[in-house]
């Protein structure tokens, strides 16, 4: 039987913690619960009980869910946050936006409550990495590209913001992407379905919570560089904006799905975003770079050998935790091993994997069909393999042209 999940409700009122017990009686034989009806009463119990999930209240005396999830953030990184709240004030969400992986607003089902909280420990279990867990999960500020970020921040402080500037920008940077994403999608926004553009995020949260998140927060902080040997946070931006541009067109040449192509673009910023963690972890790059040296392997196949997962699963898990659409998540997460995924039609995993496997080689390749990269049994299974070169034709269209306005 696997290990049972432990998880801390937080919240004030009685009566949310009785109606917390009854909803999740059903549970017991899954979860180890405890409840606490104030922020200090939650880091009292956490000194004696390692908890998998915190699910706390925004809104409390003394200390506010924001306030205690930030404590928790510090003092136990590996924990999954989340605010259950019926107070949709601006700055507090944007208080606990460093420190919260999912919001989600009263009255709340009980069925959503569980699956965001299954879902959240789920990718966790499978990357069977306590190591690479407490990475991602402690994870709150990851590097931007400073010319994108000082750009970003001149725009907003312009007399004259345009709020199509700042999407642009935005879309321009995978971690940008994400955690702007990760916020619009948040239940306290309401809306009917999930957004997946920049531009439609920036339009909905305006120039006043950009600015909160981006000033105040520092939600994404200005980074120089990764210190890695043989990695440049330049290279790895123009390889997921290359590789969204082909998703997006491959895409549209197969369904022409205005939606879905969007997806693709999204997909394809966020694939490798898993690589901004891994190489926060001590030795990654010389275990890693020693491995490639002595065997003729991919990256993701020498992450497997040393970690038993890869840069894939690992960044799956961080858009999991922030909780964007389930059709990225997936895409991400199998982007390296489709064959492994439950997808068996043509979808926005095809068109990444193949997409990615294009630009992950050395030199630009002539034979796309036997490319060291590609899953050729899964675009078999999808009868796609015949696809291939048409696909390569956009590779070579997207390899020669200015790619920042290519999407």
């Amino acid at each position: 039987m696997p290990d049972k999940k432990t998880i801390l409700f937080v919240d004030d009122e009685p009566n949310i913690i009785q109606g917390l017990r009854r909803m999740f009686h059903g549970m017991k034989n899954e979860w180890d619960m405890f409840f606490a009806q104030s922020g200090e009463d939650a880091l009292a119990q956490m000194q004696n009980n390692p908890v998998d999930v915190v699910v706390s209240d925004m809104i409390m005396p003394n200390m506010s869910g924001a306030e205690l999830l930030n404590q928790v953030c510090e003092l136990y990184p590996q924990t999954v946050r989340i605010i259950l709240s019926g107070h949709s004030d601006e700055k507090m969400i944007i208080k606990s936006a460093k420190a919260t992986h999912q919001f989600l607003a009263k009255p709340c089902s009980p069925e959503i409550l569980k699956s965001t909280i299954e879902r959240a420990i789920l990718l966790r279990d499978v990357l069977n990495n306590k190591i690479i867990a407490k990475i991602v999960t402690g994870a709150n500020n990851l590097p931007s590209l400073p010319d994108l970020y000082y750009k970003l921040v001149n725009e907003l402080n312009s007399e004259d913001t345009s709020l199509k500037r700042v999407g642009d920008i935005i879309k321009s940077d995978i971690v940008m992407t994400a955690k702007i994403l990760q916020l619009v999608n948040s239940a306290f926004f309401g809306l009917p379905q999930s957004i997946t553009s920049p531009q439609q995020a920036v339009n909905l949260l305006g120039t006043n919570t950009i600015k909160a998140l981006i000033l105040s927060v520092g939600i994404f902080s200005a980074f120089s560089k990764v210190r890695a040997p043989g990695f440049s946070l330049e290279k790895l931006w123009e390889h997921s904006i290359k590789v969204g541009a082909l998703s997006k067109k491959i895409i549209l040449s197969e369904i022409a799905d205005i939606p879905k192509s969007e997806d693709a673009v999204i997909a394809g910023l966020l694939h490798d975003i898993g690589k901004l963690l891994m190489l926060q972890m001590e030795g990654y790059s010389k275990k890693i770079n020693d491995l490639l040296m002595e065997e003729e392997l991919i990256l993701s196949d020498a992450e497997y050998q040393v970690y038993g997962t890869s840069h894939a699963e690992v960044g799956a898990y961080l858009l999991a935790l922030w909780g964007l659409p389930g059709i990225i998540i997936e895409s991400v997460a199998y982007h390296h091993r489709p064959s492994n995924s439950p997808a068996t039609s043509f979808s926005i995993l095809a068109a990444l994997h193949t997409a990615n496997a294009f630009f992950s080689e050395r030199n630009p390749p002539t034979d796309f069909i036997n490319s060291r990269f590609i899953d050729k049994k899964y675009l078999h299974l999808l009868k796609v393999e015949g696809k291939l070169e048409k696909w390569g034709e956009y590779y070579q269209e997207i390899s020669k042209a200015d790619i920042a306005h290519e999407i």
